[in-house]
């Protein structure tokens, strides 16, 4: 061996040495999980990492020692669902990890309650108070929280003066429960309508005068009268929209919208209009409402900032626009001679428009709003040829399509839409959940839920769903889970998944170096999927999935050949379930290229492939075992490999193979076990050899220099027993030009 030769196979021994193993990051997507039996839920609500569940009547499902209360917790686990006492009857809302609910204190006594999510921490704060109960809905109380402040404040009255309703604060203990003013010394100032903004409490409040705006803080000093609002019979209602508060005062006399930054001097009104206010929605910066005359309706737009009121839409359809917030916009529907279909508002009268004739002609195609997906609206329309179907809008024609046939034929889908970090999640009407990366036919499938939800729970790393069914009064349901913890797929307008009949069964997004989107190349080996980035015809990314393994899972194997990151997702069709792994670029200095067997992978569904994976280091080079591999891609270098497997060693023959890259195969022909590249000249003067592998054994790859005879030795070692790596190697001063 030549000195250069043995100082160029120390070097390799040292880097290789120094490396750590790379770690792949990964996540999942499902598999679905059908996991607690229980009463029918009749509502939920969430406060910091834990949803919390009204039941109907106890079910002696769960858990097997014993029935449960009507009132559960969850973190969305099996382990994290029990039940607590007192018994909730009607959701307030939550304050940091706290739910506010009423509760019966007792028989007939109706009490402000609390709970952290523990049995210790669920108990009654308000003692001999009467609740000020919202009058649209039974036994809801009339609270909200202030974080800023760290209270809740509600409405509430001396149960010997049960009516004689003022405003009361808590910061969760009865202890800390208190009167914060008596607003109204000489009877009830009923506070509601309360409004959350900059830290503060408005809400209206009567008073000897009339019916007042009011600010608090929660406490006395910080409790301050804003504006007097006239005669008591009049609609007032309060709203938050860009930074600021808008009062809508609607009376016989038509509708007065004013605009506050909470005081005084700072309230002033920004409109007059002699018809009569319709609906209203806040969205982003805008104040979005309607009116209604005999001519027909109008919408206003009114910016929180400046509190400039636009007029952006006349017509003589009386028909009710529904307003759906949609970022700083506003989704809503109408009818005129193109059918009702959907329109879009930016708060001008030039940005209202029309968004697509979806049913073309006088046919309606809109349903209904499902959603929101990425800043964008999901809806639910009929194009007069799929049914109806959910469709994913920007606001624009161009941007306006539909995510997919999800009931073939003339039948329907009528799904809930909800986002779930960076996916979107849709509950159909038939009770299959679906998830789709927002492009065009791209969703799949992630099994059915029992009975439709009710309510669904975003928490950090799944979507807990709670059904409703009531096939048999208090009969039992089941809670599913749906782990969500795999990254979005990238955002591209063009990224269609990747397919190919050499690993029937999956699916696959690649993205290369955090930028450029992988496509999928034809020229390729046996049972794998080829992918090039940003070069079109230069594979640098390798999929593989196995067909068995002692565990009876599905491995997925990836290896590369390029020094960049590399990010991968691999969707098995059949069972739903997505899996997310990260290969990390090498180090500019470095020359591991990392690769991955994942043990776990997927369960096995019929229609799956095979594969594996391992680490490179590199002893005393020995003589190439056989005959030069020489191939026209890759003119001017010839290669030689061997592979050695429980004892037995075999030396790789040439398989079929695409551009500047040999295919070598082992056991089994037609199926390449190891990819080897000559690229180049590089920058740095030198052609790099790259090499990956699919096997977990040891592999020797001699490459030879035709014009100089210079060879390289590399020895990729088999992985330690259960090691999911499957790093291949790189070496950057492979052969001078």
């Amino acid at each position: 061996m030549s000195a250069k030769t043995g100082i160029f196979l120390s070097l390799v021994l040292i880097c290789l040495g120094l490396l750590p193993a790379a770690v792949a990051a990964q996540g999942s997507i499902g598999p679905l999980q059908q996991f607690q039996f229980g009463s029918v839920v009749t509502s939920s609500a969430r406060a910091g990492s834990l949803a919390y569940l009204i039941t109907l009547s106890p079910s002696s499902a769960f858990p097997p020692q014993g029935p449960i209360p009507g009132f559960l917790r969850t973190d969305g686990t099996p382990q994290g669902t029990f039940s607590l006492q007192p018994l909730a009857i009607r959701f307030a809302n939550s304050h940091g990890n706290l739910m506010f609910f009423t509760c019966a204190v007792a028989p007939g006594d109706l009490g402000l309650c609390r709970s952290d999510g523990t049995a210790a921490g669920t108990f009654p704060i308000t003692q001999g108070l009467s609740l000020a109960l919202d009058s649209g809905a039974v036994e809801l109380p009339v609270t909200l929280s202030i974080p800023e402040r760290g209270l809740e404040l509600f409405s509430a009255g001396p149960r010997s003066e049960s009516t004689d309703f003022e405003l009361w604060a808590t910061d969760g203990t009865p202890e800390g429960t208190r009167l914060v003013e008596d607003i109204n010394p000489e009877g009830a100032s009923n506070p509601r309508w309360m409004t959350a903004l900059a830290g503060r409490l408005f809400f209206l409040a009567d008073t000897p005068q009339g019916r007042e705006l009011w600010r608090s803080d929660g406490t006395p000093e910080g409790t301050e009268r804003v504006q007097d609002f006239h005669e008591p019979g009049t609609g007032i209602s309060l709203v938050a929209a860009g930074g600021a508060l808008f009062v809508l005062v609607d009376s016989e006399s038509g509708l007065e919208v004013w605009r506050s930054d909470g005081t005084e001097a700072g309230t002033v009104r920004v409109l007059e209009l002699s018809s009569r206010l319709g609906r209203y929605q806040a969205a982003g910066r805008h104040l979005f409402f309607v009116t209604r005359d005999a001519g027909g309706q109008e919408m206003w737009a009114v910016n929180g900032g400046e509190g400039e009121a636009v007029r952006v839409l006349e017509t003589e359809t009386f028909s009710d626009l529904l307003l759906f917030p949609v970022g700083d916009h506003v989704a809503f529907s109408l009818e005129d001679d193109h059918g009702l279909e959907p329109w879009w508002s930016d708060g001008t009268p030039e940005g209202t428009r029309r968004i697509a004739d979806i049913c073309p002609g006088p046919c309606n195609s809109f349903i209904y709003f499902a959603g929101t997906y990425g800043g964008r609206a999901v809806l639910v329309a009929d194009d007069g040829v799929s049914g109806p179907e959910p469709w994913l809008t920007d606001g624009t024609a161009a941007g306006t399509f539909r995510l997919g046939d999800f009931c073939p034929g003339e039948c329907g889908s009528f799904p809930n839409a909800q986002e779930v970090h960076g996916w979107l999640v849709l509950v159909m009407s038939d009770r299959s959940i679906w998830v789709s990366d927002g492009t065009r036919d791209g969703a799949w499938t992630v099994g059915n839920v029992i009975d439709t939800p009710v309510t669904s729970v975003v928490f950090p790393d799944r979507i807990f769903f709670a059904s409703s069914q009531l096939r048999i009064p208090s009969g039992p349901i089941v809670f599913s889970s749906l782990p969500v913890t795999a990254p979005p797929v990238p955002p591209a307008p063009q990224d269609p998944w990747l397919e190919s009949a050499r690993v029937p069964g999956f699916r696959f997004k690649v993205r290369i170096d955090g930028q450029a989107v992988g496509r999928q190349e034809a020229a390729c080996t046996a049972r794998t999927l080829c992918v090039s980035g940003a070069l079109a015809g230069r594979s640098e990314v390798f999929l593989r999935v196995s067909e068995s393994n002692p565990a009876g899972r599905l491995w997925p194997s990836l290896v590369k050949l390029t020094t960049s990151s590399v990010e991968v997702w691999a969707l098995q069709t059949a069972g739903g379930h997505l899996r997310y792994y990260r290969l990390e670029g090498s180090d500019p200095a470095g020359s591991i290229l990392a690769g991955i067997l994942d043990r776990d992978g997927f369960q096995v569904i019929p229609g799956a492939l095979e594969s594996a994976a391992g680490e490179a280091k590199a002893p005393k080079p020995p003589q190439p075992p056989g005959k030069w591999i020489e191939s026209k891609t890759v003119p001017g270098f010839r290669v030689q490999a061997r592979l050695t497997a429980d004892g037995k060693s075999r030396i790789l023959r040439r398989e079929p193979c695409m551009a500047e890259t040999f295919c070598l195969s082992g056991a089994v022909q037609g199926l390449a076990d190891l990819l080897v590249r000559v690229s180049g000249p590089k920058p740095n003067g030198y052609f790099w050899p790259a090499m990956a592998r699919f096997a977990p054994a040891t592999i020797e790859v001699w490459v030879q220099q035709r014009k100089t005879g210079k060879v390289r030795y590399y020895r990729l070692n088999a992985p330690p027993a259960g090691s999911s790596q499957l790093d291949g190697y790189v070496d950057r001063l492979g052969f001078k030009k």
